[in-house]
């Protein structure tokens, strides 16, 4: 991976960027480039061009960065393919253009599964990734709402597991068609979430 990344922010940039900033920054970079196993404070510090004190100071533990670290990639991911605070605005069809893109993106799916590697030996990052999960499950709901779409929670939480494991195995692929065949998937699994919502749509209408 090149040392500039393909979704950082490009708005123009402060001065004097704040010192947590720089640590997130450098921490995301670390954490797409070497994975799990290469990501330590230390590395972190020096990729960001502070003392280790300065990443100690913001975040006491490697976790405590790396949960933040998840969340500020996610959110970037997210917000390059104009997915947030945006349904209303898009078509339902784009939308769902979009969340594919999200959902096949490999760099979000590589955040979480350094977190759930990390997690195994942190019980408090288990929790925060359950939190997390609830999150997005809830971020997809509100999402749907906006298009008057009522999705009953099971058929949504199929839905948010699912392309989970669609994400999942697409990090594992390596051709093509690999990754068109899981672009396929989430398409499929989309339509027939759509499809199973309607009789809801039409009960709480009548």
């Amino acid at each position: 991976m090149s040392a500039t990344l393909p979704f950082e922010d490009t708005s123009p940039a402060p001065a004097d960027k704040d010192s947590r900033s720089r640590l997130i920054e450098a921490a995301l970079e670390v954490l797409l480039r070497d994975g799990i196993m290469g990501f330590s404070q230390s590395k972190v510090a020096r990729q960001a061009g502070l003392r280790q004190s300065h990443l100690t100071y913001y975040f006491p533990t490697r976790n405590d960065l790396l949960t933040v670290v998840v969340e500020h990639g996610c959110q970037l991911v997210i917000n390059a393919q104009g997915c947030t605070g945006q349904a209303a605005e898009l078509s339902l069809s784009n939308f769902r253009v979009q969340m594919c893109n999200n959902v096949c993106d490999s760099r979000i799916a590589r955040l979480m599964v350094a977190v759930t590697v990390a997690a195994e030996t942190d019980p408090k990052l288990k929790h925060w990734l359950s939190d997390f999960d609830r999150r997005m499950l809830n971020n997809k709901k509100e999402a749907f709402l906006q298009y008057g779409i009522t999705c009953s929670p099971d058929e949504l939480a199929l839905f948010h597991s699912t392309i989970a494991g669609i994400a999942l195995r697409n990090l594992n692929s390596c051709t093509p068609e690999d990754h068109a065949e899981a672009r396929h998937r989430f398409l499929l699994a989309f339509d027939r979430l759509i499809l199973a919502s309607h009789p809801v749509q039409k009960s709480e209408k009548s």
